[in-house]
């Protein structure tokens, strides 16, 4: 089984192998709860939150933040933690999509065992021992009421960092559908079906 994880891109880097010189590391932060723990030896599929404007209505309670989502290319298995800090676990994804430049992922997310993360034994014996020691440099805080669109957006592979498929942004439809979902589940129009936090519905 392969579970998704929503994750918002953060930057890139050189993957510095010299077999393959134009391949690149991504780095993401997860702020939705994911379905399942992440843990080393899961097979995972990220897909990229895109922050979207929030759809202007006359409620005067505080909008949650709002999330498209398109596909990465990423699929893989999480091979180890990179890093542990007092408040953040770091995952190394290695990608088995050979047909995508990006050779591994980054993911961190707040610790919350058993929530966002789930430990071996020995992991989590290695992150006692070191607990007093861990550093605290920065937050990833779970965005418990986001709505995310699962209106998937899927790239040719040779534009798959790019923006535009066929020569038209899918952003504008993607926004659109997600506008409508929002003033549904606010004035109770039509079955919206979403969910906060989670997903909503997803199209190929």
């Amino acid at each position: 089984m392969i579970a998704t994880l929503y994750a918002k891109e953060r930057g890139s880097a050189p993957a510095d192998d010299p077999h393959k010189p134009s391949t690149i590391i991504l780095h993401y932060d997860i702020p939705v709860v994911p379905h399942v723990p992440v843990q080393t030896g899961q097979k995972i599929r990220i897909v990229r939150l895109i922050p979207s404007p929030m759809p202007i209505t006359s409620h005067n309670d505080p909008q949650p933040p709002f999330y498209t989502v398109q596909e990465t290319g990423i699929v893989g298995t999480v091979i180890t933690i990179r890093a542990m800090e007092k408040t953040v676990t770091e995952f190394v994804v290695r990608n088995e999509n050979d047909q995508s430049p990006v050779s591994a992922a980054y993911i961190a997310v707040e610790h919350l065992p058993g929530t966002t993360v789930r430990l071996s034994l020995c992991e989590s014996l290695i992150r006692l021992a070191l607990s007093p020691f861990l550093p605290s440099t920065r937050r990833i805080p779970i965005e418990r009421n986001a709505v995310v669109l699962r209106n998937v957006t899927r790239l040719r592979p040779e534009r798959e960092r790019g923006r535009t498929v066929g020569g038209e942004s899918r952003m504008e439809d993607e926004m659109m559908v997600a506008s409508e979902i929002w003033l549904n589940e606010h004035f109770g129009g039509a079955e919206a079906g979403s969910e906060r936090g989670i997903d909503i519905t997803e199209r190929a």
